[in-house]
């Protein structure tokens, strides 16, 4: 009897299957239905790109969108640079890492409703005009800890040779700094800015709390619209338009992380 046929390996293939239609069975009929001529989810009656015209003639939605994408990139920037200064000055000065990692790591452990209402009767008592800055603060102030817990493991793994070599060439600290440390952390800071902008685009809980009247990012306008019950093709074109765009980044960036690989197992060998 072969072992493939065996009924243990048979139940595991079973659940395997069973696993993967359960995660990506609700993404493929989303994706179908956005290209479903009718706008009730009941039947497929024919092919159209109707709501992805209507998508990007929508105003409120492109706005929306506007105001994620500015508000992720910016987030993401500032959090990159302020936790790459922050893991920097642990290396630095290593009596500072128990400190910075007791401010640090709470933000990531704190569940996030908790966040989301601190912040908020934080800009209450200082009398903040809830909007674009006060999501932006809330978003960057915690996007903080996982830059810094990103980068921190890299920059301990740069050896302090390097620098001091530099340094006995004649660099000065900002140039060893700028030229050698920040290359070498590239890994880092991608992954940095990628895990921040992805956080602070997608993020609910915080924008719900920190925002005002008539401003909303895209999670804002979409759970606004499916808690009416109103599940529209213009959401399922946007969502595929969504999954598309994180399929090219993820493959884009899979790619160039295994190339990368490649060429070094090259010069190894």
């Amino acid at each position: 009897m072969c072992r493939r046929c065996s009924p243990s390996n048979l139940i595991w293939h079973v659940y395997i299957l069973a696993v993967l239609v359960f995660l990506y069975a609700p993404i493929a009929v989303l994706i179908l239905f956005s290209f479903n001529e009718s706008k009730y989810m009941t039947h497929l009656t024919g092919f159209t790109l109707e709501w992805y015209t209507r998508l990007v003639e929508n105003v409120r939605i492109l706005k929306a969108l506007e105001n994620s994408v500015s508000i992720a990139i910016v987030s993401a920037v500032i959090s990159t640079l302020l936790g790459m200064l922050a893991a920097y000055s642990v290396r630095r000065a290593p009596y500072l890492s128990l400190k910075l990692d007791t401010l640090m790591v709470p933000p990531i452990v704190i569940p996030e409703v908790a966040e989301a209402v601190s912040l908020m009767m934080f800009f209450y008592m200082v009398g903040a005009e809830y909007g674009w800055l006060t999501v932006f603060i809330g978003h960057t102030a915690f996007n903080i800890s996982y830059a810094y817990v990103t980068i921190k493991g890299q920059i301990h793994s740069i050896s302090p040779n390097i620098e001091k070599i530099a340094q006995s060439l004649g660099a000065g600290s900002f140039a060893v700094f700028r030229r050698i440390v920040i290359p070498l952390l590239t890994p880092a800071l991608t992954a940095s800015l990628l895990v921040t902008f992805i956080t602070s685009f997608s993020d609910f809980v915080k924008t719900v709390f920190t925002t005002g009247p008539g401003f909303e990012t895209l999670p804002l306008y979409v759970w606004r619209v499916a808690v009416r019950g109103r599940a529209t093709p213009e959401l399922n074109a946007l969502a595929t338009l969504m999954i598309l765009v994180s399929l090219v980044i993820s493959i884009y960036y899979t790619r160039r992380i295994i190339t990368k690989l490649g060429e070094s197992y090259q010069k190894q060998g």
